[in-house]
């Protein structure tokens, strides 16, 4: 299994050396059998652990105190360049250098290709690059056994800001994330698996290609756009060497193809790589970027793709929460028929979806696959496209990002809390219904005016100011007027009666950095449900104690549902193959949605009745004896579940 992670908002101290000590501290508290916090057991029991890319991601192109873009040269240093040469002139001698931290943030997504065999030196405490390598010595000696180490590499797009950077051959054109990679170039090709070779030669144990649906070119003998899987398949190739020992990592890979196209999600067979290259992983229908768990009755409107996991499964990576589904979580319109079941607030939602007994059971204890964790899911700490980088379209990033962020994973209590939210509470924004609605009022300006900063800060102070009477018409029939209009009252906060570009360009960076801020997962640790938090524990150390269950099911095993317009429910029994070399069996049930249900498992399951199964977990309030009559029959309510195991006599 593996535990995904973002560095700077799920350290410590947001640096990879905050999450070196903190392996160091849990190592120590293993060895001296020392109880660990609620925090620390969700970092714990997992095979493998998986950075967000850490490469050089954008920077800040507005003004800054030395200048504008990414370097500037003084004066003096124009003074003394050679007109021919373009070089500056210089004496030999000592020369100084200040180093300076960058204040850069961003999700990891947001690269520029160039230095990406380089660590971002956002997340690096001292600007040493030795503190990946301690990263991964850290982890490769753990005391309950070595932990592996992914890198996801992007290579796939690159943001806008690389035209600046690069020959321009590395680019063949705009798509929506900025600029295709022009990977059938020799040249660019080569250099772009020389720098993942030396990203290999930190010491990591595996990659997860970013987007490889996105490695296209078109093929002029065949007259098509086609994907170039000889170019992925050499991306899994690359080995790595560190003093005389040489060895091919594993591979995973994030491949959705045809997507975008309409219907994406109901044509992918999330397959083509793992078909050609049967040792790789691939990202499966479960966790990939779509899904919305926190809609009544989604699993049973995904019941295919289930079953699809359970008998095809066992090359994907599974699961629920990723930083692209918890995002995806918070986009969601809350007028939709949410599940309410989950939660009593649109954050209890999100936190019960993503991190769910009954779909955490169903995936550790029962099906076939990687499972994959989100250490931001199971902290319940909040997430976003998280980017302080973009002076351009930085405004219009934060509207779409704010709404959902706000509504979905922020309560009042949150928002006043002191230390939290500093930036904009120092800007005038104190109250979190206003901030709500004046996002979700700028994020309509700028649909209505198609990103013009000028005409969004006009409507703004024309909306926001000026008397209602004196509002042309045509104004007072937009979207806009209908979200922002309301805010203008006598007790409207100062900062709306002063909204200029400039001052729009502040409040998108300091939203980012504030939410940054938010995202610390390290900021939840006193609210932890010990529960929740041991029962997830359990789950991962069954799966390790039962690796059978990796492989997809037999024909002999069953997986079934009961659904009805009131509830959803998943049962089924896997027996280990003989290969095994235990004679084991597994039944499950999840309610996965939906009004309480009384569960006759040995029924549906035609279980022996001999006494030889029992409780292997329950969920969270569930109370279940392994005695015969409590097994007979048992009501589980929305998202419980009940794992039960029996050995087999010989």
């Amino acid at each position: 299994n593996i535990l995904q992670l973002h560095v700077n908002t799920a350290s410590p101290n947001g640096y990879i050396s905050g999450l070196t000590a903190l392996y160091r501290r849990l190592a120590e508290k293993l060895k001296a059998q020392q109880p660990l916090t609620l925090a620390e057991q969700n970092f714990v029991g997992y095979d493998a652990v998986q950075l967000l890319p850490i490469e050089p991601t954008v920077e800040y192109l507005g003004q800054h105190d030395v200048g504008h873009g990414f370097f500037s040269l003084r004066d003096d240093d124009m003074a003394e360049m050679d007109p021919e040469t373009e070089e500056i002139d210089r004496e030999a001698g000592d020369v100084q250098v200040a180093l300076n931290k960058p204040d850069t943030q961003n999700w990891g997504y947001d690269i520029v290709i160039f230095g990406s065999s380089a660590t971002n030196p956002a997340v690096l405490e001292t600007l040493r690059p030795d503190e990946l390598v301690e990263f991964i010595a850290t982890l490769h000696n753990f005391p309950t056994g070595p932990i592996q180490v992914i890198f996801d590499i992007v290579y796939g797009h690159a943001d806008n800001q690389a035209i600046e950077l690069l020959n321009g051959r590395f680019m063949k054109g705009p798509n929506m994330y900025g600029q295709d990679i022009n990977h059938q170039n020799p040249t660019v090709r080569a250099i772009l698996l020389e720098m993942q070779r030396r990203k290999n030669d930190t010491g990591v144990d595996g990659i997860r290609v970013d987007g490889a649906q996105d490695f296209k070119f078109f093929n002029p003998l065949s007259g098509e756009v086609e994907y170039d899987d000889n170019y992925l398949s050499d991306m899994a190739e690359v080995l790595q060497q560190i003093g005389d020992g040489k060895r091919r990592l594993f591979s995973i890979f994030e491949d959705g193809r045809p997507w975008p196209a309409e219907n994406w999600e109901e044509v992918s067979t999330y397959r083509d790589i793992v078909e050609f290259k049967p040792d790789a992983f691939q990202w499966g229908p479960l966790i990939f970027a779509h899904n919305t768990p926190s809609l009544k009755q989604f699993w049973d409107r995904k019941w295919r793709r289930v079953t699809e996991q359970m008998y095809t499964g066992e090359c994907w990576i599974t699961g629920c929460g990723n930083h692209d589904t918890l995002r995806r979580g918070t986009q969601v319109d809350p007028s939709l028929d949410i599940n309410w079941n989950l939660g009593n607030s649109l954050p209890q939602v999100l936190n019960n979806a993503y991190d769910n007994p009954a779909i955490n059971l169903m995936t550790y204890g029962f099906s076939p696959g990687l499972p994959m964790d989100f250490i931001n899911c199971t902290m319940h700490a909040p997430w976003a496209f998280l980017r302080n980088t973009d002076d351009r379209y930085g405004v219009k990033v934060v509207t779409e990002e704010a709404v959902g962020f706000l509504d979905w994973q922020i309560i009042p209590e949150t928002y006043d809390w002191p230390d939290l939210f500093p930036r904009l509470k120092a800007m005038g924004f104190t109250k979190l219904r206003e901030l709500r609605q004046f996002m979700q009022g700028l994020y309509d300006a700028i649909e209505e005016t198609d990103y013009d900063l000028d005409e969004v800060a006009h409507l703004c102070q024309t909306l926001l100011t000026h008397a209602a009477e004196t509002i042309p018409e045509e104004i007072k029939q937009r979207k806009s007027a209908q979200t922002l209009g309301p805010l203008n009252a006598a007790d409207k906060s100062e900062i709306l009666s002063q909204l200029d570009v400039a001052t729009l360009k502040t409040l998108a960076k300091n939203f980012m950095e504030d939410a940054h801020d938010m995202c610390n997962v390290w900021l939840q640790q006193e609210v932890l449900d010990s529960d929740r938090v041991a029962f997830n524990l359990a789950l991962r150390q069954f799966r390790h104690s039962h690796p059978w269950l990796r492989q997809n099911l037999s024909p002999l095993d069953r997986f079934n549902r009961i659904h009805t317009e009131q509830q959803t429910v998943f049962y089924g029994l896997r027996t280990a193959p003989a290969e095994a070399g235990t004679a084991m069996q597994v039944a499950m049930v999840t309610h996965m949605g939906g009004d309480p249900l009384t569960v006759t498992l040995g029924d549906w399951l035609q279980l022996e009745e001999d006494g030889s199964w029992r409780v292997a977990l329950c969920s969270p309030g569930v109370a279940l004896a392994s005695s015969g009559d409590a097994l007979k029959a048992f009501e589980l309510t929305d998202s419980q579940a009940v794992l039960l195991e029996r050995v087999v006599a010989a």
